[in-house]
């Protein structure tokens, strides 16, 4: 989670940082509500503000596109006096990476989705359905293609590939039957399996089969995402900003997805989604 203080240029002034998730769907609404409310109390803090000094806040979180009048209202007893503009976390990221409200928005971290807002203000999303239901193309998602591929070839349903051998050592496991205890270890969560997906990309450059058809199913998962956008706000060529760890720097994945998009450039996002929470705010 980031907690930035920026001036009407778009400046950041201060900017605060906390490795936790604030996800209410994985931690709850009450220790989201506790952790939110810490973290823009020490910015504060921090950059020796009074709340009664900040005139707008923009806000953007996972978990809270069904809930937004929760985060407003979290906000408005630590901004009485601000005007306060909340939104989910992708619309803000959009807003960021365009720097405007238009275009659209592919993401792929823990958890995937699109979204985009048209010259009309319309505004759709696709994916963002959470690891249960979908997040199909995210980290999450190739982690756990990974670990399903490793158990068919446990099984001998198909091969073992470089993918295979280098899960069992990543997480040092000599028996495939050991994959039960350790996915559904209480203490497992979705960020650990995840971080699986390099596991993936580097099977894949080594020219792994198996981990080059997750990355390709992945990426045509993320193309259907962004299509269903483009369908439903009746875009012609619209601009495409990446967002998310696995969209942000060069993966496989991010190459193949611009190849079915039609992308001859990288994208190149204007401003953070913390300047796009504030931006909105902004425009609001």
């Amino acid at each position: 989670m980031r907690v930035g203080i920026f001036n009407e240029n778009l400046e950041c002034l201060h900017l605060h940082k906390i490795p936790e998730t604030a996800n209410p769907s994985s931690i709850g609404f009450v220790e989201t509500e506790k952790r939110l409310r810490f973290s823009v109390l020490q910015t504060l803090d921090e950059a020796r503000l009074d709340s009664s000094e900040v005139l707008r806040v923009g806000a953007g979180m996972a978990g809270v596109a069904q809930n937004l009048d929760w985060l407003r209202e979290v906000l408005v007893s630590v901004f009485p006096q601000a005007k306060i503009t909340v939104a989910p976390d992708y619309e803000i990221a959009l807003i960021g990476a365009h720097g405007k409200r238009y275009g659209i928005l592919v993401l792929s971290g823990t958890g995937s989705a699109a979204c985009g807002i048209n010259a009309s203000g319309e505004l759709a999303h696709s994916g963002g359905w959470g690891y249960l239901l979908g997040d199909e193309g995210s980290g999450y998602w190739l982690g756990l293609e990974t670990l399903k591929a490793v158990t068919r070839a446990a099984d001998g349903r198909e091969k073992k590939t470089k993918l295979f051998v280098e899960t069992l050592a990543n997480l040092k496991i000599s028996d495939p039957d050991e994959l039960i205890t350790w996915l559904y270890a209480p203490e497992r969560n979705n960020r650990q399996i995840a971080k699986m997906a390099s596991l993936v990309f580097s099977a894949a450059s080594h020219g792994d089969s198996v981990a080059e058809k997750i990355i390709e199913s992945g990426a045509e998962h993320l193309y259907q995402l962004h299509m269903s956008v483009v369908t439903r706000l009746n875009f012609a060529d619209p601009p495409v900003m990446f967002a998310g760890g696995l969209l942000s720097s060069e993966t496989p994945l991010r190459r193949l997805l611009m190849q079915k998009i039609g992308l001859n450039k990288v994208p190149s996002p204007k401003y953070s989604p913390a300047a796009g929470a504030a931006l909105m705010a902004q425009l609001s």
